[in-house]
């Protein structure tokens, strides 16, 4: 759906219905629902990602991982300094690279990422509750389309 035409009506009203706007919107609920849903792990969503991608990847450098999980440089940075403080993650010299310094999960990263999963699903079945199962199919479709379409032109593209 367009958004409606700002010469026909209120310039603030036609700002509401932006697809920019909505999405802008549904990621602060979604942050909302998350921070609450995991609260007692003190776990940010960029956090909870960098989590899964590291079970899934280890041991990556902080680019690749940066990457995986579309986070710039800075960003991704700050995130595994984070996670490496709580002692979820650690960084080690490379063996190929000396220079460079590979991520992995620390079993206390294990231990957390496999206790927030039930909770992360239930936030995300949550998110999506108010549409029935063949909306939500087809909103998930539309939101990858979108997103893959995009990709290219994001400040922090997802690279694999």
């Amino acid at each position: 759906m367009a958004h409606p035409d700002l010469q026909d009506e209120a310039v603030f009203e036609g700002v509401q219905e932006m697809p920019g706007h909505l999405l802008r919107r549904l990621q602060q609920i979604a942050v909302s629902m998350f921070l609450a849903e995991c609260r007692d792990h003190d776990l940010t969503p960029l956090q909870f990602a960098a989590l899964a991608a590291l079970r899934d990847n280890a041991p990556v450098d902080q680019a690749t991982l940066g990457g995986l999980i579309a986070l710039d440089r800075t960003t991704i940075g700050v995130v595994v300094s984070k996670l490496e403080e709580r002692g979820l993650a650690r960084r080690t010299v490379s063996d190929r690279d000396r220079r460079s310094k590979m991520i992995r999960l620390t079993p206390e990263g294990v231990r957390v990422l496999d206790a927030v999963l039930p909770e992360v699903e239930r936030m995300q079945a949550r998110l999506l509750a108010p549409l029935d199962d063949k909306e939500q199919l087809q909103f998930m479709a539309a939101l990858r389309k979108i997103v893959c379409a995009h990709n290219a032109i994001s400040r922090a593209p997802l690279r694999s």
